[in-house]
């Protein structure tokens, strides 16, 4: 199914395909199934892990908790957190909520009552941004953000460090999230299910899904402009199509197997006068001893698969420097 197009397939071809992608797409039936499922006979239940991201800098990270029936399907996390995010509902901008959803219905004849506006601000509709999407790459596990749907509408404070996470997983420019946020792990296969994600170990700048979230998000995005036959969800990455990125001392392509790096030197520089030292995450060269560019990676490369050459075209010499990646995929960015 995988060569097929979107357009030659059947709506369940299509709904299979996007799961196995790390979609979470969730039918009228399966909705239906859930809201009627019976707990657990034996009263066995889970206890799963999150973590409250306050918008207020000065408060640390809390790690919290909830119980859910041990053959609980669905992610029971979002809904556990509707009443929180519908607690301070009076305080809703509701000039800017008409706007909103004015511009949602496509039209500026369309009217929507305050009573029903205020309504959908007391249900607490929680929003859920995904950082990292299931993937078999990670195990069709992945990472979310829940928010206040309405909480910029609410006037509830930028929360930077959740923004800060985002950018850490490679979106660019960051988004924005405002008021308390909490972050949480779901695995979707065989169905999609909670699991505990923890402080200190998962809130890490070193933890380990968020050291591959960029490239799965980029795995992903590949996949799924390939599977739609578009590419509007992805900008222009630097340094593809043939097309140089100049940077401080040296400019860049790539394609997804390499990178080159372009040197520019001094006259009467010979091979001798150059030294340049390849490590899985790091390019450093020095002409005559003395440094010219050190490169800490943003992914890493095969140093056995790297090569230098002087190109003395033009009168100029240059040092042109083609790196492996370990990883086929495109970086949308050559440093960390």
């Amino acid at each position: 199914m995988s060569d097929r197009k979107d357009d030659e397939m059947t709506p369940e071809e299509r709904t299979a395909w996007l799961r196995e992608r790390g979609v979470l797409i969730e039918t009228p039936e399966e909705r239906k199934a859930q809201s009627t499922a019976p707990l657990a006979l034996d009263g066995s239940e889970d206890v799963i892990t999150f973590v409250k991201i306050p918008a207020d800098t000065s408060k640390p990270l809390e790690e919290l908790s909830f119980p859910v029936s041990a053959n609980q399907t669905g992610d029971a996390l979002a809904e556990h957190l509707k009443p929180l995010f519908g607690s301070n509902a009076k305080n809703i901008d509701m000039t800017l909520f008409e706007k909103q959803a004015a511009t949602q219905l496509l039209s500026t004849d369309a009217t929507v009552s305050p009573e029903a506006l205020a309504q959908v601000a007391q249900e607490g509709n929680v929003e859920t941004f995904t950082l990292v999407h299931a993937l078999p790459s990670n195990h069709f596990t992945g990472i979310n953000i829940y928010l206040d749907e309405v909480g910029m509408l609410k006037r509830l404070p930028l929360n930077t460090r959740a923004g800060s996470y985002a950018a850490r997983a490679g979106f660019n420019p960051e988004p924005q999230f405002y008021g308390d946020v909490y972050m949480g792990r779901v695995k979707t296969k065989p169905a999609l299910t909670n699991v505990s994600f923890t402080l200190g170990k998962d809130t890490s700048p070193e933890a380990p899904w968020l050291q591959k979230a960029t490239m799965e998000n980029l795995e992903y995005q590949k996949q799924f402009n390939e599977f739609t036959g578009r590419s509007e969800l992805q900008k222009a990455v630097d340094g593809t199509d043939g097309v140089a990125k100049a940077e401080t001392g040296y400019e860049w392509t790539q394609t997804d197997e390499e990178l080159e790096v372009v040197v520019p030197l001094p006259k009467g520089v010979t091979s001798k006068d150059v030294d340049v030292k390849y490590l899985p995450k790091s390019l450093e060269v020095k002409c005559k001893k003395e440094p010219m560019v050190v490169l800490p990676l943003f992914a890493r490369v095969d140093p056995d698969g790297c090569t230098w050459t002087l190109d003395r075209d033009g009168g100029e010499t240059k040092l042109v420097i083609t790196m492996e990646k370990t990883d086929p995929v495109t970086w949308p960015r050559i440093t960390v």
